[in-house]
């Protein structure tokens, strides 16, 4: 009866939620020791790890100016999108503060306050593009779901040792953005999506080549914190796009149906 009342977009939506909370029935994986190893372990100015640290910034300032975007409201948002958004904003902002501890004393304790604000960040970016490409009810459902499951799957993890949840949200999360921007229609708030994605996928990309970044510029920049800086990247375009009216576009997929079942009346 449930399903029968939701549109074909919104199915996905639920199924892309429900294959991320049943990432707590795949193999327990450990979070490996050699993560905390960075590359870049310089100490400035009595700041250890200061690159690691330092770049951290770089996610505040974005908070903060998505945060002033929204409130001039240059763009035209729906309530689903603009609730999403601060969302997405005071993770990111919340990420600075908590990676920054993180890298002052990097261990799985402290690594815990890093990760429960990017699930924030996550959610409020799934929220958002639910919102502006499926419908609004469903973006707030959406959204309320990916924080529950996102911060269990943190919280899952301290107690566990088991980070399998956490890395089925974190690129679960954007296996389904993908499918969700590829198969509906640009909505009328068309907020860069795509350029948010490779950013972040270059992030994740220069992440994983931190030593050999660090040794191929003769120990003059680690790759981690190249990943804070194109990460914040992927915010900031959209809190840049938030300061432009919006391009007119085709209608969503849900706008479409909305309007079909309004002629029929």
């Amino acid at each position: 009866m449930i399903a029968q009342s939701l549109t074909r977009h919104e199915q996905w939506v639920a199924l892309v939620l429900l294959a991320m909370a049943g990432a707590w029935l795949l193999p327990a994986l450990e979070q490996p020791a050699a993560y905390h190893d960075f590359a870049d372990n310089r100490t400035l100015l009595g700041i250890a790890n200061a690159g690691d640290v330092l770049s951290n910034a770089a996610f505040a300032l974005v908070g903060l100016v998505g945060f002033v975007q929204l409130r001039r409201g240059a763009r035209v948002l729906g309530p689903a999108v603009r609730a999403s958004l601060y969302f997405f904003f005071t993770g990111l902002f919340l990420t600075a503060l908590g990676s920054a501890h993180y890298h002052l004393d990097p261990t799985n304790a402290t690594l815990v306050l890093d990760r429960l604000p990017m699930t924030i960040a996550f959610a409020g970016v799934f929220g958002a593009v639910v919102g502006e490409r499926v419908s609004t009810r469903s973006a707030f459902a959406a959204l309320a779901a990916m924080l529950a499951i996102g911060l269990a799957s943190v919280i899952y993890w301290k107690y566990t040792d088991n980070v399998s949840p956490y890395v089925a949200v974190q690129f679960g999360g954007i296996a389904g953005l993908i499918l969700i921007l590829a198969t509906t229609r640009r909505g009328a708030e068309a907020l860069p999506w795509w350029s948010l994605i490779a950013w972040y996928a270059l992030s994740k990309l220069v992440e994983m080549g931190d030593k050999a970044i660090w040794d191929a510029s003769g120990a003059l920049v680690a790759g981690h914190l190249i990943k804070h800086l194109a990460a914040a990247m992927a915010g900031f375009v959209v809190a840049h796009a938030l300061g432009r009216a919006a391009p007119r576009s085709a209608p969503s997929a849900d706008d479409s149906g909305q309007a079909a079942r309004e002629r029929q009346r």
